[in-house]
């Protein structure tokens, strides 16, 4: 298949490169309309409706976050002691499961932005969604400059002037996050390049006093280094938090089989996509 790449048309802001190199994270405000984030809890909504059955979730390309022991084996708890129907929390390769997510596919300004932080080329790596229904914990902080991880690392390529990031992702805000108590987006800003270990407690960002609420309302969208510290702090009320994760990734930029790409998305989803086929495969190699 023939994969063209379109040009970027949108450019960061001054401000903006040297907010993202210094904290690890900008925040686009109103980045989205109420219809579109409409659609997307409809998106949501579609996921959790999908039955709980292994036959259905292979079919359809679709995974849960606890779901790996489970995704080979039928007869794992999951399918059969998952609670009430349509209450999971997190569905991974969530594109697999529904349309209503294509809209972020196909957003222009979040595929230039992730390519000038990647500095090359991109792929969606993982679509998934988070749900929590307060009170709920806000689970442990996670990544930092150190170890350093080639898979999550933060760079900046001085010789050539770009970015180069080995994953980033847009957080798509769907619920008030803009007071601590919904559990808004937590991060240790400038922890992407750390060269120590956060001596700090980890296992709750209200617990630990390097991280800080990144406050954000519906429709904005949180871009953030996956190898800054981050989480969510807990949620405290009776609410329920939504948000929309897109994760992207440097693809493949040989290409020895000239036509031939490949993909972890199954084909409904690249027929569907067709227009987006540069986002969803890498080039096939030798």
């Amino acid at each position: 298949m023939a994969v063209i790449v379109p040009a970027p048309s949108y450019e960061l802001t001054a401000e903006q490169r040297y907010e993202f190199d210094l904290n690890g994270y900008i925040v686009l405000r109103n980045h989205y309309d109420d219809d579109v984030i409409a659609q997307l809890h409809e998106g949501i909504d579609e996921l959790q409706a999908i039955p709980l059955d292994y036959d259905t979730y292979r079919k359809l390309g679709i995974a849960s976050y606890h779901l790996a022991p489970a995704i080979t084996d039928r007869n794992h708890p999951f399918w059969t002691d998952n609670g009430e129907e349509g209450h999971v929390r997190r569905v991974d390769h969530a594109i697999c499961g529904t349309d209503k997510f294509d809209y972020i596919v196909g957003d222009k300004v979040l595929e230039d932005i992730h390519t000038t932080l990647t500095g090359s080329p991109i792929f969606i790596s993982a679509t998934y969604y988070i749900e929590k229904v307060g009170p709920a914990a806000g689970g442990g902080l996670h990544n930092g400059g150190f170890p350093m991880d080639r898979h999550i690392h933060y760079g900046y390529d001085h010789t050539n002037q770009r970015f180069s990031c080995s994953s980033t992702k847009s957080v798509v805000i769907l619920s008030d996050m803009t007071q601590v108590e919904n559990g808004p987006f937590a991060a240790i800003p400038g922890s992407h390049k750390a060269n120590f270990a956060c001596p700090f407690d980890m296992t709750d960002a209200s617990k630990n006093p390097m991280a800080v609420p990144v406050f954000a309302a519906p429709g904005d969208v949180i871009v953030f280094s996956e190898g800054m510290t981050h989480n969510a702090f807990p949620v405290t009320k009776d609410s329920v938090r939504r948000s929309v994760f897109f994760n992207y990734m440097p693809a493949i930029n040989r290409d020895n089989l000239p036509h031939q790409h490949m993909s972890m998305y199954p084909d409904h989803v690249l027929s569907r996509l067709e227009d987006s086929l540069h986002l969803l495969t890498s080039p096939g190699y030798i």
